[in-house]
């Protein structure tokens, strides 16, 4: 039986024998990292446009207090 590689074309590491993911534990990591910081950015995007909605909703009427 040959050897399975990692399927990313730039990394092709060997992978052990019954190994049950298609990439290795880096590209992998890289991946769920990339997961991550996506989410963070539409999640910054969806606040900034709820708090531009609430604005416009408002009229501008609702002010943030000062301490």
């Amino acid at each position: 039986m040959e050897q399975k590689k990692c399927k990313n074309k730039k990394c092709q590491r060997l992978l052990p024998d019954g190994y049950k993911h298609k990439y290795c534990e880096n590209c992998r990591n890289e991946q769920a990292k990339h997961l991550k910081d996506a989410c963070k950015g539409a999640l910054g995007v969806a606040v900034m446009i709820g708090g531009t909605a609430i604005t416009i909703a408002t009229k501008g009427k609702i002010k943030p207090t000062k301490k």
